[in-house]
């Protein structure tokens, strides 16, 4: 079988009979609109055409429909990980529930967390409202524990959803409970958490064609070599031709790096998955799941599964490896042995009644981390506004920062202007070689903590 990457070439299966090229592209083909040709003036002009971009642009012209807004995207829209994540509509922000009540208390981290769940909702509307299938299920996702101690983790989020208002919806399932909901004898306990599972790639398509059809101007292909500002516009210098602009969003998340202010801000660490060949009719019947929802394991390193449409098995997670100079060469990383091993070993542990279904798909792509593990969405004194660091929670999470980005460039001093995650004081990386040091010691040690969880009991990140 042959796929088609994000930049058109080929990506044939190897010897394995394994297809090391993102699954979700092979859903729906995508024709790339035409590329930056000669010099446009706007009023707000946008790097990056994910979801933080046309999120950003969705918002702005439903509160001003006369915004001229042009967004320069280097491949096609949806292309980075907005169109490679796993699909889980999450309400975590950053890591994790207890890094964020930790870090910054009760009260604003449930703020924030009413926000991100509302734009979950909204997400579902937004589909219905503009015809868009992402394949979105409503099923909401089960928090597992694998083992006593992470039974103890759930227990603790527990608690902390409770302090944040989620009293009535959680309840802590023991093992018979949890496997008449997820039949895998790898699962000690589990709480369901609302939320939903979907089609990146085709959200980010439906998102595409509805920004268009507003009147934003989309240009593929498109790669912006250099962001200057002169007589007080910012110009974006493209091969193409420049976007001057009143205002300017950096929407590139992982990406982020490559800019001006930012390279010590985010790092790119890469996120890989399995999906199987889609299932049987008699293997489906293998395993009692009846009402599809995923699962995240409780650890640092978290490992999730999850059924697609077309009813193949995808698991992801585990070790989450960081390249010397923030590199992220598709051609030299997308393909991991280790991680595939790992993940299918992760799938017979969870199923073993699936061990022999034959992996499809492997690959990797880059999501921006930040040092504090939170993402960060704000504006410099000189116009220039910015987006990152969903730390792989971004789906539901870029739907509020584009309302965030609205609020902070139309002047408005609102709920969303004012979350605990905009125009915060970030943490830095440090420069290379103690930035990669420190990313191999920090990936190490969590490790250690998930298979050692007895000895090490403090909540690390």
């Amino acid at each position: 079988m042959a796929t088609i990457s994000s930049t058109g070439t080929s990506a044939p299966a190897d010897g394995s009979g394994i297809t090391h090229s993102i699954y979700w592209r092979d859903t729906e083909a995508v024709e790339p609109g035409p590329p930056l040709a000669g010099d446009v003036r706007c009023d707000v002009g946008i790097i990056g055409g994910g979801y933080t971009g046309m999120w950003t642009a969705y918002f702005l012209k439903q509160a001003d429909p006369s915004l001229d807004i042009h967004i320069v995207e280097m491949d096609y829209a949806g292309a980075g990980a907005s169109g490679h994540a796993d699909g889980f509509v999450t309400p975590t922000i950053g890591h994790s529930l207890a890094g964020l009540v930790h870090g910054f208390g009760t009260e604003r981290a449930k703020t924030a967390y009413a926000v991100v769940g509302r734009s979950m909702l909204e997400l579902d509307r937004f589909c219905r409202k503009h015809d868009v299938d992402a394949e979105l299920e409503s099923t909401g996702y089960f928090s597992v524990a694998a083992s006593e101690a992470q039974l103890r983790l759930l227990r603790r989020d527990v608690d902390l959803a409770e302090k944040i208002g989620a009293k009535n919806s959680l309840q802590l399932l023991g093992r018979a409970e949890a496997r008449e909901r997820i039949g895998s004898p790898a699962i000690h306990g589990a709480f369901k958490v609302g939320g939903a599972l979907l089609n990146p790639h085709r959200l980010a398509r439906g998102l595409a064609r509805v920004v268009r059809g507003m009147g934003v101007h989309i240009h593929e292909r498109t790669t912006a070599t250099g962001v200057t500002k002169e007589n007080g516009r910012h110009v974006i210098t493209t091969p193409g031709g420049r976007v001057v602009a009143d205002k300017l969003v950096l929407g590139t998340d992982a990406y982020q790096h490559q800019f001006s202010g930012y390279k010590h801000g985010v790092k790119p660490v890469w996120s890989y998955a399995v999906v199987t060949e889609p299932l049987t009719e008699e293997q489906l019947a293998q395993v009692h799941w009846p009402d599809r929802e995923g699962f995240v394991e409780s650890r640092n390193f978290i490992i999730f599964g999850r059924f697609t449409k077309d009813n193949r098995l995808l698991f992801g997670g585990g070790p989450a490896p960081y390249y010397y100079g923030r590199d992220m060469a598709e051609d030299k990383y997308m393909r991991r042995d280790a991680s595939t091993q790992f993940l299918r070993d992760a799938l017979v542990r969870y199923f073993p009644a699936w061990r022999d279904v034959r992996i499809a798909y492997s690959y990797g792509g880059c999501v921006g981390m930040t040092r504090d593990f939170v993402p960060h969405v704000g504006n410099t004194d000189d116009g220039v506004y910015h987006a990152y660091g969903y730390c792989g929670n971004g789906i539901a999470l870029t739907h509020t920062a584009g309302k965030i980005l609205r609020d902070l460039i139309l002047g408005r001093d609102s709920a969303y202007s004012n979350l605990l995650f905009v125009n915060r004081k970030e943490r830095r990386f440090p420069v290379e070689p103690v930035s990669w040091m420190g990313a191999r010691a920090l990936t190490a040690l969590l490790s250690f903590q998930d298979r050692h969880p007895n000895l090490i009991k403090k909540q690390l990140v």
